[in-house]
């Protein structure tokens, strides 16, 4: 499937180790790859996405002795998520980061900042305006000129007999 993909020029980026979305079938958010079979393996998957033609290569979720590995043995970028310090890049989701979650949080997660707090009162602070008429206001509301807007309405009054 993934050179069908890269033929057709769809650019196609690989994920090994923890895969959320697998997650039930891997016994739930567990680090992956955690024994020499399993490290082999994934070596081993790597290099196989590598040839199908990923441009890039998720490992989420491993020791970073493995993520070492596999990014040692293989020419396309690794982009770690919970892998350690040893991939060529590094991502965290984006709630995570920011502190909009307020669930499990895994280990490899550092937050920067505490923002669920401060949205949900700013969407409450929202929500209240637009109900009691607060929001828009006149400055931020598009007027159309007094030539128009009569025009308009006569239109609109048309239209409505």
């Amino acid at each position: 499937m993934i050179e069908a993909l890269v033929s057709a020029e769809i650019p196609v980026m690989g994920h090994l180790g923890l895969t959320p979305q697998s997650v039930n079938v891997l016994g739930g958010f567990r680090v992956q790859a955690k024994n020499v079979e399993d490290a082999a393996v994934l070596i081993e998957d790597a290099q196989l996405l590598e040839k199908a033609g990923v441009f890039a290569i998720v490992l989420e979720g491993i020791p970073d002795v493995a993520a070492r590995l596999v990014t040692e043995s293989i020419d396309v970028p690794t982009i770690g998520i919970g892998a350690g310090p040893h991939t060529d890049g590094q991502v965290l989701v984006f709630h995570d980061l920011v502190g909009l979650e307020n669930g499990v949080r895994p280990k490899f997660v550092r937050r920067y900042a505490e923002l669920a707090e401060d949205a949900t009162k700013a969407v409450s602070a929202y929500a209240s305006d637009v109900r009691s008429g607060l929001f828009p206001n006149q400055s931020e509301t598009y007027h159309a000129s007094s030539a128009v807007t009569e025009e308009i309405s006569i239109y609109g009054s048309k239209l409505n007999s």
